[in-house]
């Protein structure tokens, strides 16, 4: 279980933990090169949870001696004053990109530095490849900063066979993005003595067909609003694009571990 790997090597001293959000297992080992020059152990392990949330709140439940340095602003939300952490830095609060509707990577990486040269054990929680991405894409063509935001993204995923071909290309591309990034602060990190892994919180669909798993989804709500959300995914006219929380498929919770050994 990838908690207990958590633990287990965050109980050592000066360990780098790097969370790459909705980072799917089959994704980064098609994209595994950006780590030439490195050596590495891949594995597969099993995630607390199918969206960040839920994986915060399963998987971080004792205290650990380590600084939270998170792009990710549920970390603060769920986590702050929890006293599982000796310190969660929002990144988010000040470096928050409007333009993109993001935190990029070079921007934890700045923070993180600080604390790797402290000496102490960190945990990096990038928001990439997650969207809205920090690369070049139309699917955020003509949307204003107040409504870029990932929900809108799947939204247009979910409902287009296009827009999820653009999807898959997109994020393949942001997890590229933030692998670089990643292999940058592993390297300021190998120099100082670190070990490092890296792990992701969930993982993430790119469109399928799942008219049970989304029958599940939308029960809850009155006959004419049930027909209405599911029959589009019963009939295949909607995929199933994102990681909706509770919905603990093999997609969304089995997620890459990867050791770095020098």
């Amino acid at each position: 279980m990838q908690k207990k790997m958590i633990y287990d090597f965050l109980a050592g001293s000066k360990r780098l933990l790097i969370v790459l959000d909705a980072c799917r297992f089959d994704a980064l080992v098609e994209n595994i090169d950006l780590l030439d020059g490195l050596k590495y152990t891949v594995s597969r392990v099993r995630s607390e949870g199918s969206c960040t949330s839920e994986w915060l709140l399963k998987t971080f439940t004792e205290p650990l001696d380590a600084v939270y340095v998170s792009a990710n602003p549920w970390v603060p939300k769920l986590l702050g004053g929890s006293g599982v952490f000796g310190e969660i830095v929002d990144v988010s609060a000040r470096y928050w990109d409007d333009g993109v509707g993001t935190v990029r990577a070079e921007y934890v990486n700045v923070v993180a530095t600080r604390y790797l040269f402290k000496g102490k054990n960190v945990v990096v929680h990038y928001l990439q490849p997650h969207p809205p991405f920090v690369v070049d894409t139309w699917l955020r063509d003509g949307a204003s900063p107040k409504h870029l935001t990932g929900s809108r993204i799947y939204e247009l995923a979910t409902r287009n066979g296009v827009a999820r071909r653009e999807f898959r290309r997109a994020y393949i591309e942001n997890l590229r993005y933030v692998l670089r990034r990643a292999k940058s602060l592993v390297h300021v990190a190998l120099r100082l003595g670190y070990l490092v892994a890296i792990t992701s919180d969930h993982g993430e669909l790119f469109g399928v067909y799942a008219p049970i798993a989304t029958l599940k989804l939308f029960l809850r709500k009155n006959l004419v609003e049930f027909l209405r959300n599911w029959l589009p995914y019963a009939v295949g006219r909607y995929r199933l694009v994102g990681h909706p929380c509770g919905l603990h498929c093999r997609e969304l919770i089995e997620v890459p571990w990867v050791e770095i050994h020098g």
